[in-house]
């Protein structure tokens, strides 16, 4: 659940960045803002570029012939976690709500090493699904399959593409050589039902215990959302800037 709503937060800006970058692609719409690589402000150009698509992308559409999957709510597919036998989780049928209201600032282009450097918050995220996990929290284990729905609140990210030229059919392209994500969670509320195989006072006790003891939840989620998000968004990032050479996304 955590690594799927974060995940929003990642992939919503590292698309809609990578959609800039490719904005002189004649398949990609005049709805996008284009920066040219020799602004003296080009930092300040693509964070507006950004900043003005938001409005579209709770719907997707971004323009009447090219769309995006929607971000209100946002749908997502299995997630899979595994730490090893004391912290294996499966979160599934997600819908998450809130990830259009992101923001993003400290934003760092640098075109001569082509690496794209920037921070993003999510004030409050809420999402609903369904969970099967087996966890060691503390000393206590706790497992169940069932319903789930929560919170996280004041939602933080550091991100790093670095990328690098390739040569294909003769031509200049570009692509994701590396995606870095450092994440944080100020705080989260969950609630899982049938905790403890549907016992309802060992579900309660449950849920309290893993609310109770958030901060430590979360903190053994976040190396392996950093690893997921990281392999998963470097892939979304290829698949679309594959579509133009290099020639095209940063036009002299």
């Amino acid at each position: 659940m955590l690594q799927s709503t974060k995940m929003v937060a990642i992939a919503t800006v590292t698309i809609v960045i990578v959609l800039h970058i490719a904005g002189s692609n004649a398949a990609v719409p005049s709805s996008i803002k284009v920066c040219s690589r020799n602004d003296p402000d080009l930092n300040r150009c693509v964070t507006e570029s950004v900043n003005d698509l938001r409005p579209r992308l709770a719907s997707g559409k971004i323009s009447d012939e090219f769309r995006i999957p929607p971000l209100e709510p946002l749908a997502l597919s299995t997630v899979n976690m595994d730490r090893g036998a004391e912290f294996k989780a499966t979160f599934s049928e997600l819908l998450v709500s809130g990830p259009s209201k992101f923001k993003i600032d400290n934003l760092k282009v640098n075109i001569e090493k082509l690496i794209f450097d920037f921070n993003i918050f999510l004030p409050k995220l809420s999402f609903k699904g369904k969970y099967d996990l087996k966890i060691k929290l503390l000393l206590l284990n706790i497992a169940g399959v069932g319903d789930l729905t929560g919170i996280i609140e004041n939602n933080h990210a550091r991100v790093k593409l670095l990328c690098e030229k390739y040569t294909k059919d003769g031509q200049e392209y570009m692509r994701v050589k590396k995606l870095l994500v450092r994440i944080q969670i100020e705080k989260g509320r969950f609630d899982m039902k049938d905790l403890f195989r549907g016992d309802p006072v060992l579900s309660q006790a449950g849920n309290q215990f893993i609310n109770e003891n958030s901060r430590l939840f979360l903190d053994e989620l976040t190396p392996g959302l950093e690893r997921s998000l990281s392999d998963t968004f470097k892939a979304t990032a290829n698949e679309i800037m594959q579509q133009a050479t290099f020639d095209e996304i940063f036009p002299a």
